[in-house]
């Protein structure tokens, strides 16, 4: 079998035409590699050289326009490339040519992640961690970047936090606020020791006076309803699910 003649395609290819009538796209180094010259007898064996190399070059351009949108962990890259019914061993030996020539590089994956999470979220630093890891990065390479992410960073990223939720909950009770506040950041992966020392020194609204709005926002509502004993019962059990008290 020979090659009859060449056709430039896009993305650095060639359909080269066999005398067998075959046609195949091959990457511009695949016929550099194998001296694909014009009349050139080719055996079935070195055709399927040719078709394993043609792959890995097609996995390894296919990882690079995946890289070249945005940094990526090697397990992002190998889950993207996995879709694409690559054989495993191909895929895992462009990804590791791929991080000998610098282009995945897991630790810098994850700096550049924590400090995007910190500038662009409200997520504390054990969310920050559980991200990391479902993106495949090591336990070891997290520890040590996150040792960046200090408590007193902690403190000053929950301070700006909490005050702008007591601004924007101004029709909570504090205990209902209190609570409110601290499961959300608890669920932000945010330390609870730090949580609570910096409600410590919030100033929280007075609860008599939320308690008055509430309670003559409420009597609007209900009196239509009720009247009474059981109005005030009625305003009481709202106010109770509220967090309030009834000494209040």
């Amino acid at each position: 079998m020979q090659v009859e003649k060449y056709k430039k395609l896009r993305d650095g290819k060639y359909q080269v035409s066999f005398s067998n009538g075959r046609e195949m796209a091959l990457y511009e180094e695949v016929i550099l590699k194998y001296e694909l010259l014009l009349k050139k007898e080719i055996d079935a064996k070195k055709i399927l050289e040719i078709m394993d190399y043609n792959q890995e070059c097609d996995i390894y351009y296919t990882a690079l326009k995946y890289l070249k949108t945005r940094i990526r962990s090697k397990k992002e890259v190998f889950d993207l490339l996995k879709k694409k019914d690559y054989s495993l061993d191909a895929i895992n030996g462009v990804i590791e040519k791929l991080v000998k020539q610098g282009y995945i590089n897991d630790y810098n994956y994850a700096s550049s992640f924590l400090h995007e999470q910190f500038i662009t979220t409200s997520r504390g630093p054990n969310k920050i961690c559980y991200e990391l890891e479902k993106k495949g990065i090591s336990r070891d390479i997290i520890m040590d970047v996150m040792t960046s992410y200090t408590q007193e960073i902690e403190l000053e990223k929950l301070d700006k936090i909490i005050r702008k939720m007591v601004k924007s909950n101004r029709n909570k009770s504090v205990l209902a606020l209190k609570r409110k506040i601290e499961q959300d950041l608890l669920h932000q992966g945010f330390h609870k020791k730090n949580i609570n020392t910096i409600m410590e020194n919030i100033c929280f609204s007075d609860d008599r006076d939320i308690y008055r709005r509430e309670y003559d926002k409420l009597y609007r509502k209900l009196s239509s309803k009720y009247s009474g004993d059981t109005l005030e019962y009625q305003i009481k059990q709202k106010l109770y699910q509220k967090g309030f008290r009834y000494d209040n």
